[in-house]
């Protein structure tokens, strides 16, 4: 992610959080990202040097008519393609959803395993990540048969890892020692 977005998504979670409408602005973001991501044309127009500024506006505009975001969403993606940034809508709505996660109290684990879970056992391994980190956790399961068994999770730069192979490895490098 780049600075300059990160430095967008702050100004915009200040403004939301006053507001108190840091859900809304989180899915007003969502639509205009998506719509941005889906759509090839409409980036590729958009980032083109060659297109005037104010036909890109006229555009932005039509598209803003179109979809309903709230107030503030509008404003800070007309704001974004008066000052040529509008491309950075993706890496903003990224940082945006980031900033979202640290102020409520949320966290995504990226979990990895060597089989499926089932849903119980997300739900253990869930709450037992909630009780370890105080937060509300939303589980990225993986599967990687090389594993061999257990989990590997983690959040932001924590990591448990209790795989049958790094206990195998933790073992086989104690008898090396010994």
């Amino acid at each position: 992610m780049s600075i300059v977005a990160r430095r967008y998504a702050t100004a915009l979670m200040n403004l939301a959080a006053r507001d108190r409408q840091v859900e809304a602005v989180a899915a007003g973001l969502n639509e205009l990202a998506d719509l941005l991501v889906e759509s090839e044309t409409l980036r590729v127009f958009l980032s083109e040097p060659k297109v005037a500024l104010a036909t890109k506006e006229a555009v932005v505009a039509d598209l803003l008519n179109k979809v309903q975001v709230p107030p503030l969403v509008n404003t800070f993606v007309r704001f974004l393609t008066h000052k040529r940034r509008i491309v950075l809508l993706d890496e903003i709505r990224a940082e945006f959803h980031e900033l979202a996660d640290e102020r409520m109290g949320r966290a995504n684990a990226d979990v990895v395993v060597a089989t499926g879970l089932t849903d119980a056992q997300q739900d253990a391994l869930r709450g037992r990540l909630q009780s370890l980190t105080g937060k509300e956790v939303r589980l990225r399961v993986q599967v990687d048969p090389d594993i061999l068994g257990g989990v590997v999770a983690r959040i932001g730069s924590t990591v448990w890892d209790s795989s049958l192979r790094n206990q195998l490895d933790r073992i086989e490098q104690t008898i090396a020692k010994a």
